[in-house]
């Protein structure tokens, strides 16, 4: 049957039937204009797709019907021919929350159809059709038809999510106003004057599309405005005294809006053409603009030095609901089924309603005393998501009062934004987190058929500006007290602190923070250790926070390990994509209490324990430094300038002479850093005067003046006085490295961050830069075991993570000096070492057959290769070697092999904590 057909049928039928006679036909019937089987046909396990399907009617104990049920897709509810969808759609909301709530609702009366979205923390979208827009397959809008749309309620749901219009809408939007906000910034305005005048015009705009304002009104205004340019300061000055106070303006009668957002007159001067420009977003539909993404599309009109030095970032509402689930909405929805179960059953009889309306008015009561923190709240988006979720449940909770019986107006709106409390630095994005709070608000209300209250808003004295961990004294700034605690603080690292935030800043942080950050840490770790602190005042109950993925490890990691050793993780993802202004990073979402949570999940699977690594296996990060391994492992040295030089010119002034007799060889050498080792050395060299006083430095003469040319004048520009006093030497030399190196030929290295781990033998006289690890041992044992998987799974679990390619990192003091070496035999360390010296010869091998290949291709192999063997590719004969050194390596441990890793792991860390003991006895 195609659409015209469909169309035809029945408009001649519908007037005739019933809904109980018409609405499996109608359905197999629409099933067979979209190519999709009906509930009676195809392969569906029972309870999956079905009419018909039984549903508890709530507060009444008995049994319902919904006409057409697709488990995790959709409800659809018939009405006859004529009748309002309007009961039909309430219907079908009350069977989804006894059904898994499916994200789509659909109700028809066989002539008109409408679609609803039921999606988490998000107003509703409706999506009205007709017979012949089935038939003609209309276009809704420039993304979506008719058809289309009928197709997501099987196929993709999502596609109809509000979202999609929203973000149209909203980038629109904010293109739009971000361009006034910044030609006011441009033309000296004060950031906080210009945050505040935009933001009332903003709001305004919404106000109109959702009815709280006349309609046309703000174009009528803009106008104006085009006209009269220098009528423009008096003309909005008039409308926001209007709002301020309710009353007159023009030929209208304003409602009385007040609240913080309209506390004065304040209004900025605008020219023509941006009147113009703003007169154009007036004719937007405002009310579809999304408050949880509004704010970070306005970053452009921030102020964005500010946002850039603490790391703003972008936060998807998908992605916020990862934190808000877990922390706000979990543990209120086990209360609200406990004492829906309990209302329910008290309500069956007429002596028991009262007691059942208690109940619900002490929930009710209990959801308007929620309050809820984001310690770095940005533009509001946290604040915005978790609101709409507390909404939602709200409703619920007087939908069931209205089910049993017990009056529209028993249960009185109570959830507010006021319960929304946030910290933010930032004048321009405090603002919009204000505003968006209240978009937000006002948004569901008139998704929901709320009315307007006088006055409409109340001053957000909640959402503060401020910073969050400093008083402008330098001691703790103190936080608002709150049940719950979610949020996004900046991404910012450790080594960046003093560059982005400033010298003064940053000895006030340590100086408040001694003791409970480490100083090596990123900025985010503070908020955690604030919040952390938050549940010593006995009202904060859990807490759920983004941040990048190096929390996992290092100094990072502390801060985790206090959080376990005082409460628990409960719920966390360890390493996601995120989008940070326009860059891709790794983040890990981390949930937390006191201890009193019993469910745990980690990457959305139940697990018994979350380790401070974000693991849920063996936690290695129980392990100790071992006394055999301290003085071995060293970062390689930190230029500090550019020392660095062509291989040419190296080789030009090895054969120059100098007048005191010194040779140049002795500060002129090799230099390699990561990429060197796992692609194609670059034969770069360095000046190295090590730890040289300037007078013997100075006898090596081209080599010295061109230190003293180069990387003289970025010292003295630069921040660091020690790298200023000894300006010919590298920024951090590594004297203990160094001293290591004595009496070897050669040492083994590692790049820092790398796609695989790979070692490699350089010569003695090579000089490793920061981005190498280098390993002060030139045997082919210890070469073996570092190269062996053993090590491998002991240094991606000991190690991080860094950059878009999420390579792991290598770090001597978890990865190296933690590594409980074995204890092999003669025979065992031949073994091992056998297999080293043939895996070295073997990747040799394979660079010398191909002038293009790297380390990093042929170790690509490898792991395609353990993947897919295949016999006769190149490197199938280096895998052969790995898998015997593997083997001999375990084998000189004791162990059977293979072993699975967290088998591995588990012997490593048993090892060492036998090591680690015996040296304190």
């Amino acid at each position: 049957m195609d659409g015209q057909a469909f169309a035809d049928k029945w408009r001649h039928l519908a007037p005739q039937m019933s809904e109980q006679a018409a609405a499996q036909m109608h359905w197999s019937d629409l099933c067979s204009v979209l190519r999709r089987p009906a509930p009676t046909q195809g392969e569906y396990a029972s309870g999956e797709y079905e009419f018909e399907r039984a549903v508890r009617k709530v507060g009444t104990g008995t049994a319902g019907r919904a006409d057409v049920f697709m488990r995790d897709r959709f409800i659809v509810e018939y009405k006859r021919a004529g009748l309002n969808l309007g009961p039909a759609m309430q219907q079908a909301f009350l069977y989804a929350r006894e059904l898994g709530n499916p994200p789509l609702i659909m109700a028809s009366d066989l002539l008109t159809f409408r679609i609803a979205t039921n999606f988490t923390g998000t107003p509703p979208r409706n999506i009205d059709l007709t017979l012949d827009d089935v038939a003609v397959n209309r276009r809704i809008d420039d993304d979506l038809t008719t058809h289309e749309a009928l197709h997501a309620l099987f196929d993709d749901p999502d596609r109809l999510h509000p979202r999609h219009v929203r973000e149209r809408v909203t980038r629109s939007a904010t293109a739009q106003v971000g361009a006034i906000a910044q030609a006011l910034r441009h033309r000296g305005a004060p950031p906080r004057q210009a945050a505040h005048f935009v933001m009332r015009l903003v709001f305004a705009m919404f106000a109109e599309d959702v009815g709280m304002l006349p309609r046309g009104l703000m174009e009528r205004v803009f106008k104006r405005v085009q006209l009269a340019p220098t009528l423009s300061k008096a003309t909005f000055e008039e409308l926001f005294r209007a709002m301020q106070h309710g009353g007159p303006f023009w030929d209208l009668d304003l409602r009385h809006f007040n609240g913080g957002l309209f506390d004065d007159q304040l209004a900025l001067d605008l020219t023509a053409e941006e009147a113009a420009r703003l007169m154009e977003a007036s004719r937007l539909d405002w009310s579809n603009v999304d408050p949880a993404i509004f704010g970070t599309l306005f970053e452009n009109s921030l102020a964005t030095e500010v946002r850039a030095q603490l790391g703003a970032h972008f936060t998807d509402v998908r992605d916020i609901v990862r934190i808000t689930d877990p922390v706000v909405m979990v543990p209120l929805r086990r209360e609200w089924a406990a004492v829906k179960e309990q209302a329910e059953a008290l309500a069956k009889t007429k002596q028991g309603k009262a007691a059942a309306l208690g109940a619900l008015q002490a929930f009710h009561e209990r959801l308007g005393g929620v309050r809820v923190l984001d310690p770095a709240c940005g533009s509001g988006n946290f604040l915005v998501v978790a609101l709409g979720q507390l909404l939602d449940l709200e409703h619920e909770v007087r939908e069931l009062a209205r089910d049993l019986g017990m009056g529209e107006f028993s249960l009185p709106p109570r959830v507010h934004p006021q319960q929304m409390h946030g910290l933010e630095v930032e004048a321009f994005a405090h603002e919009l987190a204000s505003v968006s709070t209240w978009i937000s608000y006002f948004q569901w209300k008139a998704a929901h058929g709320g009315a307007w209250e006088e006055p409409i808003l109340k001053k957000l004295t909640n959402i503060e500006h401020r910073d969050a961990l400093l008083t402008p004294e330098g001691s703790k700034a103190p936080w608002p007290e709150a049940e719950f605690i979610i949020g996004n603080p900046p991404f910012l690292g450790g080594k960046l602190l003093r560059s982005n935030l400033g010298d003064e800043y940053v000895s006030r942080l340590f100086q408040a923070y001694g003791g409970e950050v480490a100083r090596e840490s990123d900025l985010v770790c503070y908020w955690f250790e604030r919040a952390r602190q938050a549940f010593g005042g006995g009202l904060t109950r859990r807490v759920g926070l983004v941040t990048t993925n190096s929390i996992r490890g290092g100094a990072n990691r502390q801060v985790l390990q206090r959080i376990q050793d005082t409460g628990a993780l409960f719920n966390a993802w360890s390493d996601e994509p995120w989008l940070q202004q326009g860059a891709a990073v790794r983040v890990s979402l981390v949930c937390f209490d006191g201890g009193e949570e019993t469910d745990r999940e980690l990457n959305g699977q139940p697990v018994t324990r979350i380790n401070p690594d974000l693991t849920a296996s063996t936690d290695v990060t129980t392990a100790r430094p071992l006394p055999e391994n301290a003085g071995v492992s060293f970062m390689g040295t930190t230029k500090g300038g550019p020392f660095d030089i062509p291989g040419e010119v190296a080789r030009r002034w090895l054969a120059l002479p100098n007048p005191d007799g010194v040779s140049n060889a002795d500060v002129v050498k090799p230099w390699v850093n990561g990429m060197d080792l796992t692609r194609r050395p670059r034969d770069m060299w360095a000046v190295d005067f090590a730890l040289m006083p300037e007078a013997q430095a100075s006898q090596y003469l081209a080599p010295f003046e061109y230190v003293r040319e180069r990387v003289l004048p970025q010292r003295r520009a630069g921040r660091d006085e020690p790298g200023k006093l000894k300006w010919w030497q590298h920024l951090r030399p590594r004297p203990e490295l160094r001293q290591a190196f004595t009496g070897l030929s050669r040492y083994i290295c590692t790049p820092r961050v790398a796609k695989h781990r790979l070692f490699v033998w350089l010569p003695v006289e090579t000089v490793p830069d920061s981005a190498v690890i280098a390993i002060a041992r030139d045997d082919d044992f210890t070469f073996g075991v570092l190269q062996s998987r053993v090590h491998e799974v002991w240094s991606l679990r000991q190690g991080t993570a860094l950059g878009v390619g999420n390579d792991p990192r290598y770090t001597p003091s978890t990865c190296f000096e933690t590594f409980p070496f074995p204890v092999p035999t003669p025979e065992q360390r031949a073994g091992v070492e056998k297999w080293a010296q043939y895996a070295v010869q073997m990747r040799d091998h394979l660079l010398a057959q191909d002038a293009r290949a790297t380390l990093t291709g042929l170790y690509n192999s490898v792991a395609e290769l353990r993947r897919a063997p295949e016999s006769t590719h190149p490197a199938m004969t280096l895998l052969m070697a790995h898998d015997r050194l593997d083997a001999a390596v375990a084998a000189a441990y004791g162990w059977a092999w293979p072993l699975t890793d967290d088998e591995v792991l588990a012997r490593l860390l048993a090892l060492n904590q036998e090591r680690a003991a015996a040296v304190l006895t």
